[in-house]
């Protein structure tokens, strides 16, 4: 069962909620209200609850939503809501609003993703992009000019293939040396961590195919 998972930052328009597949809908907090100005009921709404519950009788807009309250400090409320979907049977996650509001907040998720990446399928949607985490082994369908960015955790020893500016076993650090804005050559792109692990960014929708498919299938 694949979740769709809403954080508080800035989420997709209902147009590009849409064209994303998934099977329930995992509201961090008050995630649930921009959810639901999008015309999206969540079926769970899952955190602390202290954003939610700003709105007075906030459960009676949500009918027939599970509505959990989590309170635990040592966790925030992205990390409760993946709990909450491992628990409630999900096996993968689409992760949304991960981006916007308070730039601490956005690094925290951005920490919580990376970890739970190790043992989950996660990916990001955000601007029509789509972000994976790779610790071994990705392989892409891709179009020639694609951009294809590679952000080394904070570091990685990696080969890249497909792409204009290869990797052959070279380092990628922050601070040091970066792969962002690469740019796909060949119609599949292979990357390889041979130490480390790094961020991966590629087009979501591949507007190259006539139906529009989502590579989120």
């Amino acid at each position: 069962m694949r979740a769709l998972v809403s954080l508080s930052g800035t989420l997709p328009t209902s147009t590009e909620l849409g064209k994303l597949r998934y099977d329930t809908v995992i509201a961090a907090d008050g995630s649930a209200w921009q959810l639901l100005e999008r015309g999206v009921v969540p079926h769970a709404i899952v955190g602390d609850l202290d954003s939610f519950h700003r709105i007075p009788h906030a459960e009676s807009a949500f009918p027939g939503c599970h509505i959990v309250h989590m309170p635990d400090q040592d966790a925030n409320d992205f990390e409760k809501a993946l709990r909450f979907g491992v628990a409630w049977g999900a096996d993968e996650f689409v992760v949304v609003g991960m981006n916007g509001g308070e730039l601490e907040h956005t690094l925290n998720n951005w920490s919580v993703f990376m970890r739970y990446s190790r043992r989950l399928p996660l990916c990001v949607y955000d601007a029509g992009r789509i972000g994976r985490a790779v610790y071994e082994t990705l392989t892409l369908p891709s179009q020639p000019g694609e951009i294809i960015s590679i952000i080394p955790q904070p570091r990685a020893v990696l080969t890249a293939r497909g792409v204009v500016w290869g990797l052959d076993g070279e380092l990628l650090e922050l601070g040091t040396r970066e792969g962002a804005r690469n740019q796909s050559c060949a119609d599949v792109v292979e990357i390889t961590v041979h130490e480390g692990s790094v961020l991966v960014f590629y087009d979501a929708f591949a507007p190259w195919r006539r139906d529009g498919t989502s590579v989120v299938q």
